[in-house]
């Protein structure tokens, strides 16, 4: 293949990543605040796309007014989400709270399916579909706009860590939950800062999926490849996340065009296995000291 279809594999592979780094993100943060596995990030993508498809649709909003008050609506949502199961059971068995994360995943599912039915929606898009050519590079428009969009979000989050008073509090809770409250850090609002955080990520990425594939219930399937690039970058390690999620995105999209679709579905898995056989703790981890 020439280098110019190289270098658009390349940029796609990076763009799909950026979407899994986003859903992966989601679900490293919820688990260095509080240890919470949350498979019900998966629905928090396919929610944030129906926000948006109800904006855009039923009350008519335009694209840039949709993006952020969808993010506004999904943290909502998530705080929603903590207060009213997760918060009832987060002194429970962790196999329980793994438990009742699928079970208001399922739940968030079904009631889409009763509103939605299972019918592909499209969700516009303000700029033009056409390529746009950078010499013998013809670059997907959407790819820029889902790069752009998750660059500055990432970018916004080291910032919020980095300054702002929450982050340093999530920071501190994600170290020491009973150190975090001996220095007077609520951690309970810290948790639904988290949540809240952790949903509005979600929900860009089903923002940024919905003009390349339709809005529909299965969208949360996304989930499966932010996992694996959760654990392949680190599960305790934001830029692990990010990380992880660029590399299955270009491993997929380069097995995809050089080998094909079967095999682009177990790539992913390949390097999973590849990573936890040399590095068990991920690329960017590192093993967790236990008291005995």
């Amino acid at each position: 293949m020439s280098l110019a279809l190289n270098a658009q594999l390349l940029f796609a592979g990076i763009s799909v990543g950026s979407i899994y780094a986003l859903v992966a993100l989601g679900l490293v943060m919820p688990f260095k605040a509080a240890g919470i596995l949350n498979f019900a990030q998966g629905e928090m993508v396919t929610t944030g796309a129906y926000i948006a498809l109800f904006l855009s649709v039923a009350l008519h909003l335009p694209y840039y007014a949709v993006f952020p008050l969808t993010l506004l609506l999904a943290a909502a949502f998530g705080v929603a989400i903590e207060r009213a199961f997760i918060r009832p059971v987060i002194r429970a068995p962790e196999f329980t709270i793994v438990i009742c994360t699928l079970a208001v995943g399922l739940m968030i599912k079904n009631a889409i399916r009763l509103i939605w039915q299972d019918n592909v929606h499209p969700l516009a898009v303000p700029f033009s579909r056409d390529t746009i050519a950078l010499g013998a590079v013809r670059i997907n428009p959407l790819y820029l706009w889902i790069d752009l969009c998750a660059l500055v979000l990432m970018a916004m989050l080291v910032l919020f860590f980095r300054f702002t008073r929450y982050g340093k509090a999530m920071r501190a809770v994600s170290q020491s939950q009973e150190g975090a409250r001996l220095m007077g850090i609520r951690v309970d609002r810290t948790f639904s800062a988290t949540w809240a955080i952790s949903a509005a990520m979600g929900a860009t990425a089903g923002i940024l999926l919905a003009p390349l594939f339709g809005i529909h219930p299965e969208m949360g399937h996304v989930l499966i490849k932010a996992f694996v690039a959760a654990v392949v970058g680190g599960f305790f390690s934001l830029p692990g996340a990010v990380v992880g999620g660029v590399l299955v995105g270009v491993a997929e999209t380069f097995s995809g065009a050089y080998v094909g679709s079967t095999f682009k579905e177990l790539v992913a898995f390949l390097l999973l296995i590849l990573v936890l056989l040399f590095r068990p703790h991920g690329l960017f981890g590192a093993a967790q000291a236990r008291r005995v």
